[in-house]
């Protein structure tokens, strides 16, 4: 038997015995037509007409409020449509989540960090079974095993989700929807926090799926993935399809084109632009020998007028640098010394879980740490004020909806990834420390945030960036440094490295 062939459903058994693997079979046509959906008087999908042939590997994107996710999340039923109409070969549905044959891999991935990979691969299925209720653990764990060879992960299924990388998260997730019979997949912004290796080998997994008569879906912001990828690029721009081409036909410059929808001084520079010179500022922050979460011993300086990037791989402890830096994590040993009045704000790595109120407003979740400078002398808020500088950081970093009291729970990923970098501007701080500050933004948006921290070193402030995208780090990082298992690598002028050789530090 060939390990390499994908598990379809129509070898199970009753009892969701998945032992026989083949080809996947052609997956019938999806036509969308008319669909809208609309939150209160908020319209995010104005009628979206799109056909998507069995066997395509689409590219869909857009910026950041396009309505890329409310479309998987209404074609999976996890929000109703307000109108329109789902076929799926030729059949009227009401969504494509309840059917076996169309799997959705959403953001969030949907597993359980305290069970094995064998038993989340078995979430909601029947347990394979000896005789009678004994359930036959053997065969699940070998099942697994070969599940996991359809993606190219060799792991002990044993392994608890919560010890796997962020990439290996995402191929379980994958994985598991193949196993069920998957003939089409969508797959939405699963390589935003991923590190490039991670991301390759996701890509890879996808396209082999693709090419053994899958189809596949991808809502991604990664320019390079979309033309690596797919066949076809769908561009959603305020909840309409605004193009629809080969992906053959494009370059980089011709999707960004695309998705910016007004003029940005130079928008079209590559990532890999050299970066402004080292500031000479004073001395703010001073990390000594600092052990603290996966950390063993950083030393680290951070001047007034820079902009100090580090990377690493999951499991490094990059992010605990931060946290470190920042203040949220006590230190074990060492010292965190910062200058005389100096403050910092942190944009936390994880934005579902760290960064924000889901069901407080937009104007809440960016004033909440700078109650303070609105509070008149006798401790009164004063709410005018407060609306006001609140509407001026929305507008500046373009949040959509453009209403402070829209619900937070209900912004796109991006436009959450805003409000919690609009918190860290309202704070007014020396120190910013920023994790991962353009993941899910779209292309204008990122390059709005570049300008942004750079406007923000030649104010004065510092500004330290903890990222796994090395497009942050070549545009706008004066100094580099790599974190490897807990412990800070040498600087290096970003100018004197490259994003491949940077990759093989890691």
């Amino acid at each position: 038997m060939d390990a390499t062939t994908v598990a379809t459903g129509s070898a199970a058994s009753p009892e969701g015995d998945r032992d026989g693997f083949g080809q996947i079979e052609p997956a019938k046509d999806i036509v969308i037509s008319g669909l809208r959906k609309s939150f209160g008087s908020t319209e995010v999908l104005g009628g979206i007409d799109l056909t998507i042939r069995g066997g395509d590997f689409v590219g869909l994107m857009g910026p950041n409020g396009a309505g890329k996710s409310t479309l998987i999340k209404i074609l999976d039923g996890v929000y109703d449509r307000s109108s329109g109409q789902i076929q799926y070969g030729g059949e009227a549905v009401s969504k494509l989540g309840e059917r076996p044959e169309v799997g959705f891999i959403h953001q969030d991935l949907g597993l359980v960090d305290e069970l094995s990979i064998s038993d989340n691969l078995r979430l909601g299925e029947q347990p394979m079974r000896r005789i009678g209720p004994f359930v036959d653990r053997g065969r699940e764990r070998e099942a697994a095993v070969r599940a996991l060879a359809n993606v190219g992960l060799e792991l002990p299924v044993e392994t608890l989700i919560g010890q796997l990388s962020p990439g290996e998260k995402t191929l379980v997730a994958i994985t598991r929807v193949l196993e069920r019979g998957a003939r089409v997949i969508f797959v939405d912004e699963a390589t935003s926090t991923l590190p490039p290796h991670d991301s390759h080998r996701l890509i890879e997994a996808l396209k082999q799926t693709a090419a053994r008569g899958a189809t596949v879906i991808m809502v991604s912001h990664k320019l390079s993935e979309i033309l690596d990828a797919t066949n076809r690029v769908v561009l959603l721009l305020d909840g309409k399809i605004v193009a629809d081409s080969p992906a053959a036909s494009l370059d980089r410059s011709a999707l960004v084109e695309m998705l910016v929808t007004r003029e940005k001084e130079d928008v079209a520079q590559e990532a890999t632009a050299k970066p402004r010179p080292a500031g000479g500022g004073k001395e703010l922050l001073r990390l000594e020998d600092v052990k603290g979460g996966l950390i063993d011993g950083v030393d680290l300086i951070l001047k007034s007028g820079e902009i100090v990037g580090l990377t690493g791989l999951p499991g490094s402890g990059l992010h605990d640098v931060a946290h470190l830096a920042h203040g949220t994590m006590k230190p074990r040993g060492g010292k965190v010394v910062r200058a005389a009045g100096c403050t910092s704000a942190l944009v936390p790595p994880h934005r579902e879980t760290q960064g924000g109120f889901l069901e407080q407003s937009t104007l809440e979740n960016l004033t909440i740490s700078s109650l303070s400078r609105w509070r008149s002398p006798v401790r009164l808020l004063r709410g005018g004020s407060e609306r006001r500088d609140a509407g001026e950081v929305m507008d500046r970093l373009s949040v959509r909806p453009a209403d402070p009291g829209a619900v937070f729970g209900t912004l796109s990923g991006g436009n959450k990834q805003k409000v919690v970098f609009g918190r860290a501007l309202l704070s007014g701080p020396s120190v910013y420390v920023l994790c991962e500050p353009t993941r899910g933004v779209d292309v204008g948006t990122r390059m709005e945030i570049y300008k942004l921290i750079e406007d923000l070193a030649s104010g004065g402030a510092g500004v330290l960036v903890v990222t796994s995208d090395s497009e942050d780090l070549f545009a706008i990082c004066n100094r580099i440094a790599v974190v490897v298992d807990g412990r800070l690598g040498a600087f290096i002028e970003a100018e004197e490295t490259n994003p491949q050789q940077l990759e093989a530090f890691i």
